[in-house]
């Protein structure tokens, strides 16, 4: 199955649930795809191991209506872990994009979609933080959409309605296949009452099974893992943040099957 990772406020855990989530699912055995949707790049910089110059990317896959899924994939830093790697380049593919929708939107549901549902048990796309065009060609490719938050904010709560509609809005009209998940709720500080304020704002406005019983506390490994460019896993298996999102890739396993 293909789970789309989306936020339009950057700073929520995207990129981390992404990298440390499919660390996790390949943990527990299954065969794990990551897609880097985003020019930054990010994803690509925790989970690549020593890309070769002429490595083809999404930039190739996006570019060409006859690209070849596979020889964009590589394998990542950690077994059962791969990799659809991105380069900065690819953010100037947009206008073009755009000037050939809806049916470029499709490029990239037509390029992977079959072929990772045959080769691996979860593809995570993790996206930009926008609703721009490359979070709409990963709704179009998935079964599934995680929306992260931050507890840390009185305004991480604003754009979650927003991105329910537009997750809602792309089934209707553009994927049947899609449904909205659950919201996963990241920075989590128990000790603060704003943390709180906002775990009770979440909870007043979604019902409880669309929010992960999991969350993902507050914990400065997660960033000293980032700078050194590994997953929390590969960083301190011990971590809080490690604990938890094992027990999220369970708790994903458990909702929708694995």
């Amino acid at each position: 199955m293909l789970i789309a990772i989306i936020n339009n406020k950057g700073g929520v855990g995207k990129t981390a649930t992404a990298v440390n989530l499919g660390h996790a699912l390949a943990l527990l055995g299954k065969k794990v795809l990551v897609v880097d949707m985003d020019s930054q790049c990010n994803a690509t910089g925790l989970l690549a191991q020593e890309l070769k110059s002429d490595q083809p990317s999404l930039y190739d896959l996006l570019a060409s209506e006859n690209a070849d899924a596979s020889a964009c994939i590589t394998p990542a830093t950690h077994e059962n872990l791969f990799l659809l790697p991105n380069v900065p380049e690819t953010a100037g593919l947009e206008p073009e994009l755009i000037a050939g929708a809806p049916d470029s939107f499709f490029r990239l549901r037509k390029a992977i979609r079959d072929y990772a549902l045959e080769h691996f048990d979860f593809t995570l796309l993790d996206n930009p933080p926008n609703m721009g065009t490359f979070v709409i060609s990963s709704l179009l490719a998935s079964d599934f959409v995680i929306v992260p938050t931050e507890a840390g904010s009185k305004y991480s709560a604003d754009g979650l309605v927003k991105a329910v509609k537009l997750i809602e809005e792309t089934r209707q009209k553009l994927n049947p296949d899609l449904r909205f998940l659950k919201l996963l709720v990241t920075k989590v500080d128990r000790r603060t009452s704003i943390a709180n304020l906002v775990l009770d704002q979440i909870r007043s406005i979604f019902p409880k099974e669309k929010v992960f019983d999991t969350y993902v506390p507050v914990n400065t490994d997660l960033q000293k893992a980032e700078f050194q460019g590994k997953t929390i896993f590969s960083y301190r298996s011990s971590a809080p943040a490690a604990h938890a999102y094992r027990k999220l890739a369970e708790e994903l396993i458990q909702t929708i099957g694995g």
